[in-house]
């Protein structure tokens, strides 16, 4: 069973970080972000989307390990201009389990149905200079710079199977 912890904690801040780059630590092909700026990203004290927008974070444990992360955004100024009521989600990252990405991909779901939108986009991040989307070919490529994501082959298949399209 899939525990969905709400990251509250220092301790679940770093289990929140520390998880891409354990996810990733045999594969040549990825390129890892600064550690700093994911948890300036993560701080509302220090990182200037959160003057005008949400997010939260949660981790995904089974068998009591780590096996998932994802963030829940609402970018309001975007759903403003737009005429939109969209949620993203961003910082996905899971092992090959369609139970831990069911349930990390449920709680973005729910969280933006909580708060009236209608409509989830992802990965997306807290601006235009974050990658955007999944790798769906070229996975034999290191990635040009840190602002593409990397994800491993099985990903597609996972966030195609929860209903996602292109």
């Amino acid at each position: 069973m899939v525990k969905i912890i709400p990251v509250t904690t220092k301790a679940q801040k770093k289990q929140f970080v520390e998880f891409q780059y354990d996810h990733y630590r045999d594969c040549p092909q990825f390129v890892p972000p600064f550690k700093a700026d994911i948890y300036t990203t993560m701080d509302p004290k220090k990182h200037p989307y959160y003057d005008h927008s949400i997010a939260d974070f949660y981790l995904a444990e089974k068998d009591g390990k780590i096996v998932g992360r994802i963030a829940a955004l609402e970018n309001k100024p975007f759903n403003v201009y737009h005429k939109t009521k969209d949620a993203e989600f961003y910082f996905y990252e899971t092992i090959n389990d369609v139970e831990v990405s069911t349930a990390l991909l449920d709680t973005v779901t729910a969280w933006a149905k909580a708060r009236g939108l209608n409509r989830l986009v992802g990965p997306k991040g807290f601006s235009a200079l974050d990658g955007y989307g999944i790798l769906v070919e070229g996975y034999e490529h290191r990635q040009m710079m840190n602002m593409m994501n990397y994800h491993y082959p099985y990903y597609k298949d996972l966030v195609e199977g929860y209903g996602f399209t292109k």
